[in-house]
């Protein structure tokens, strides 16, 4: 049985991480070595979010609450307004959205069936 933070390691954080590096990329024209730098990864993991080799498990595109978050923990970013430790409170926020909105309920389901009548997140 999978639990929804083991769920969010692999499927919610890179989503998350891809709205962000996108955000980096297309409204602060960073370079992805810049965007890379400002989330702790590497520019091949920035590569793969654009190119949405990770990070497509959860499509985030149209929840207009996280691309609300996105674009303002960019700005703080690349303004210097967030730290690291900062952004890391950030992203736990989003997930914790994430998981109220039950966005990631149907991951949960797809590997257990039974986890169907579970409404943990949502409470």
């Amino acid at each position: 049985m999978s639990v929804p933070c083991e769920i969010s390691v692999k499927t919610v954080a890179p989503a998350i991480r891809a709205v962000l590096a996108k955000k980096l990329l297309d409204e602060h024209d960073l370079k992805q070595e810049e965007a890379a730098e400002f989330l702790g990864i590497s520019q091949a993991a920035i590569s793969k979010y654009i190119s949405k080799v990770r990070g497509k498990a959860l499509d985030l595109d149209e929840v207009d609450e996280i691309q609300v978050w996105a674009e303002k923990v960019a700005a703080d970013l690349v303004s210097g307004k967030m730290s690291r430790p900062q952004l890391v409170s950030a992203l736990c926020q989003a997930c914790k959205l994430i998981r109220d909105k039950g966005l990631i309920c149907p991951l949960c389901w797809q590997r257990d069936s039974a986890l169907k009548e579970c409404s943990h997140c949502l409470t």
